[in-house]
């Protein structure tokens, strides 16, 4: 028992953490983050040129980088975003777990997630400027 409120209690303190790390992080390195892990990921997979380790690896790292998201767009009370980013966060999780799994099937099923929720978040929330650069919707 002893174990178990000492694992709930780290867990807790890890969620507190990442969602006051992520509130004081910007939203454009995380995303500057997200692309290349998940680019990586995608190009790696369709090629089979990145091992399931690497893809596992890459996937734990895009899992906490939503969550970052997540707690960011918490901040800003952007509800919808912040579904978005925590489904992706679990589908990065369903990736690492079908990686571990040598589960192609899955992996790209995940991968599909993934995609999904970043291209509806973005759909909603990132406004393109003129120097092509993007931000955050004002809304």
């Amino acid at each position: 028992m002893r174990k178990v409120l000492t694992i709930i209690a780290v867990c807790l303190v890890v969620a507190v953490s990442l969602t006051l790390y992520a509130q004081s992080r910007d939203l454009q390195p995380m995303m500057k983050e997200i692309q290349p892990t998940f680019g990586g990921v995608t190009t790696g997979m369709q090629s089979r040129s990145m091992s399931a380790a690497d893809v596992a690896k890459n996937a734990d790292k895009l899992q906490g980088l939503f969550k970052e998201v997540s707690g960011f767009m918490q901040g800003k009370n952007i509800t919808d975003a912040v579904g978005f980013a925590n489904d992706a966060a679990n589908a990065a999780a369903e990736l690492s777990k079908a990686a571990k799994a040598n589960d192609s099937d899955a992996m790209f099923a995940a991968q599909k997630t993934i995609q999904k929720q970043c291209a509806t978040c973005h759909a909603a929330h990132r406004e393109q400027l003129p120097d092509k650069t993007f931000k955050l919707k004002s809304n």
